[in-house]
């Protein structure tokens, strides 16, 4: 019956998308020099970039024009180095103008829907850069404090991003946008959150392109998820030995990925601390592996923030292995084990920190 609906709804989009007519592009390109290739590409079923057409620049505008059976998620490439214009693909007129701050893509309704929730998405982020430089500047000054309030502002206008999303994919789930919408962010995202947005794609939609990266990005969350075996790894204490996380043995274990360079971790270092004095003698054991490349900052910074409990790391950086097999993408990340390695509590600072040990030591 679902899939049913969904062709029903796909033939619904495709009416007003004329794929006799074809598509056209039309843009406008001020400060582009003439003779300038422009290409319109699509992501292939290959995980590879089908180019569907292409156009040189005359007196700052290109034209763009063919026929696709379906639509697809494309880009307009060339316009400037490194820069790509994402758009919904369907056979109706588009409009791109590269004229302000970022470009202006009109087309057809998916593009519609997408175009209403970039303005959503903006809206909300509006202050992002000052916040970005401001932190920066706390970073360099080493002040953890202004650190932690600025993350905190970032994670309120996350969750508000996050409803105006839910709301988003309640109404469009199963097209295009949300995939995209999904895929886009996707390296970041946790698998509490990922799998209703995941659920919600047809099996269609699971098999796109863009759907197959969403897929394997699922499974990738999944390791991490609560409920879940830790897996096994072994690295080398600062002083060279080698220590597996199974060979801890505890009542409850925090296992921290975090570095030396990186401000949010020291900020929460002192909470961390504060737990490990309240809980270490009732069964609490700590293992912080880091994702620094030397060993000089990272013995540097467990002696000042005074981490007295066990550490590892293989100095590899982003390419340490532990932070791989975990697809560590961002640091902090906490996890709380339970005495059987499973997964209790899955990038928790803070305050859901605290609360997960304090639910857990209940003696």
């Amino acid at each position: 019956m679902k899939q049913n609906f969904f062709l029903i709804f796909c033939l619904a989009l495709l009416a007003g998308c004329d794929i006799n007519k074809g598509f056209t592009i039309d843009g406008v390109v001020p400060d582009v020099e003439n003779g300038r290739t422009i290409y319109l590409v699509a992501l292939a079923m290959n995980s590879q970039w089908d180019t569907l057409g292409m156009s040189v620049v005359e007196n700052g505008k290109f034209k763009i024009e063919g026929k696709i059976p379906e639509p697809r998620i494309a880009q307009i490439r060339g316009i400037e180095k490194r820069q790509s214009i994402p758009l919904f693909l369907e056979n109706v007129p588009f409009l791109v103008k590269v004229t302000g701050e970022r470009p202006v893509v009109t087309g057809g309704e998916l593009q519609r829907i997408s175009n209403e929730f970039n303005d959503v998405k903006a809206e909300i982020y509006k202050d992002m850069p000052e916040m970005e430089k401001a932190f920066r500047e706390a970073r360099e000054q080493k002040n953890w404090s202004r650190c932690e309030q600025l993350i905190k502002e970032e994670e309120r206008l996350d969750s508000i991003y996050n409803e105006a999303e839910r709301q988003i994919l309640a109404e469009w789930g199963n097209t295009l946008v949300a995939v995209y919408l999904v895929s886009r962010h996707h390296p970041k995202m946790r698998f509490e959150r990922l799998k209703p947005m995941y659920d919600r794609l047809s099996e269609e939609m699971k098999n796109s392109p863009y759907g197959q990266v969403i897929t394997q990005r699922y499974r990738d969350a999944k390791i991490t998820a609560v409920g879940e075996i830790a897996p096994d790894f072994t690295l080398l204490t600062p002083e060279g030995d080698s220590l597996s996380l199974y060979s801890v043995k505890a009542k409850v274990k925090v296992l921290d990925f975090w570095a030396s360079w990186c401000g949010p971790c020291r900020a929460e270092n002192p909470n961390v601390v504060a737990l490990y004095q309240k809980y270490k003698d009732k069964g609490l054991e700590i293992l912080s592996v880091s994702l620094d490349s030397k060993r000089e900052p990272w013995v540097k910074a467990i002696r000042e923030d005074g981490l007295i409990w066990k550490h590892v790391s293989d100095l590899q950086g982003w390419k340490c292995s532990a932070a791989q097999r975990y697809k560590i993408s961002a640091v902090p990340s906490i996890f709380v084990l339970d005495s059987d390695n499973r997964i209790v509590g899955s990038f928790l600072r803070g305050k859901q920190l605290e609360q997960v040990l304090d639910s857990l030591m209940i003696e």
